[in-house]
């Protein structure tokens, strides 16, 4: 697909979204209680009454956020959500497609609101209380949660993303159509002791998503598996301490003995939704959130006491990501998969490395406008294999641990089924 069709494709998605800011996105009546609480929920603003988040893929809401419990915000939030529950408003919304999305969405507040470290814990209950029935009134059957759309295999079908890197427009986000084939290029990576692949993505969002990490070397499946064997295998630390001049304390550093993978290399990341169904279990969806993809361009031999320099980290890796958009999942033809430009807004990081600052509360707006694929640089650091945290985990606590990682023989083992207790059928309705 050319650049000009990735364009055009872009720009419809704008004009769908104004069209559903008018028209309703979950309800055709634009001030159905539907499309009024999502728009409390998830619309933000700035002071001059710009909107931000309509259809962004996650809340606009961070760790110290006041918006939603206090004040105005807050009042409207309780009065929507209690509006939600005494029409059952989850009656007029046949669409299992459209209840599943707004579940999600209801749900992402819902977890944001249960801190109990906060400030505002009167508040956050009193949300929580209002936010947790509509979450189980929207509630699927497990049957139609595994009937929801597969956004991946539309978008492939639909020929909507090219298929491959294009080093013409690095940062063009593209659809590997054999990423889940299992006798692919691509393998999925797990780490052992059933820990996360990619804790740190995990962690912004609990139990909403499964998180897949797959790597795909220039030299097929086999050399894949090859590296990451002899990852798995090797014998040395993947740090070393070393003493750098003029430094009072010895540092740990990337150990530059530990093998590398070639240029060419890519890696992904996929996000899959996860939704309670009426019993409250945690259920895998065929519904992809996400797919997030970074190419290397040059595995660059540096002095390891500098290998983790931001700049260094622009030079050698083009991420590009593609994201779910409610306006096109619930248009006619279309996947509901949407290409992430550097235009977009860039105020959404990951909560867990947000430091908690609230962007449109603490005036930093212009501080903030960093594009997205500088945000993903800035913590894969290092050439190559060093800027794959999933594989080194944390600088400090494994200084001197083996590689966190392995090639899986189910890409969908992380998928659960548990319970969630706060979402789960009251014993008496």
């Amino acid at each position: 697909m050319s650049s000009t069709a990735i364009a055009g494709l872009w720009l419809c998605w704008l004009i769908s979204i104004r069209a559903a800011e008018t028209t309703g996105l979950f309800h055709p009546d634009a001030q159905h209680i539907s499309n009024r609480l999502y728009r409390e929920l998830h619309v933000r603003k700035e002071p001059n009454g710009k909107e931000h988040g309509f259809d962004a893929l996650d809340p606009l809401l961070w760790s110290q956020t006041n918006y939603l419990l206090d004040g105005k915000s807050w009042a409207q939030a309780l009065a929507l959500a209690g509006e939600f529950l005494r029409t059952h408003a989850e009656r007029q919304i046949s669409d299992p497609t459209k209840r599943a999305m707004l579940q999600r969405d209801v749900w992402a507040i819902f977890d944001w609101t249960d801190q109990s470290d906060l400030p505002h814990q009167t508040e956050r209950r009193e949300l929580m209380a209002r936010l947790a029935p509509i979450v189980r009134r929207l509630a699927l059957s497990p049957e139609e949660l595994a009937q929801l759309p597969d956004t991946y295999v539309r978008a492939l079908q639909n020929h909507e993303f090219p298929a491959a890197y294009d080093p013409a427009n690095p940062n063009q986000a593209f659809l590997p159509p054999d990423l889940f084939d299992t006798r692919g290029p691509w393998v999925c990576l797990g780490a052992p002791d059933h820990d996360l692949a990619a804790p740190l993505h995990d962690l912004s969002f609990t139990a909403r998503s499964v998180f897949l990490v797959f790597a795909r070397l220039p030299g097929g499946r086999a050399a894949t598996l090859a590296y990451f064997k002899q990852l798995a295998e090797m014998k040395l630390p993947l740090f070393v301490r070393l003493q750098e001049p003029g430094w009072p304390q010895p540092m740990d550093v990337w150990n530059p003995e530990v093998p590398q993978f070639p240029v060419g290399t890519e890696f992904a990341l996929v996000r899959k939704l996860v939704l309670p169904d009426r019993d409250g279990h945690l259920r895998l969806t065929p519904v992809t959130e996400s797919v997030q993809i970074r190419h290397y361009t040059d595995i660059p031999n540096v002095d390891p006491m500098a290998s983790r320099d931001v700049a260094l980290a622009q030079r050698f890796q083009e991420p590009s990501e593609i994201d779910l958009s409610r306006v096109l999942l619930f248009s006619e033809h279309h996947s509901g998969l949407r290409a992430v430009t550097a235009t977009d807004d860039p105020f959404l990081i990951l909560p867990a490395m947000s430091q908690g600052f609230d962007v449109f509360e603490e005036r930093r707006m212009g501080g903030r406008a960093v594009s997205l694929f500088v945000e993903c640089k800035g913590c894969h650091l290092g050439p190559g294999i060093q800027s794959m945290t999933s594989v080194t985990g944390n600088i400090v606590v494994c200084s001197r641990a083996s590689p966190r990682i392995y090639a899986m023989k189910n890409a969908l083992a992380p998928a659960r089924a548990s319970s969630h207790s706060l979402l789960a059928p009251p014993s008496v309705s």
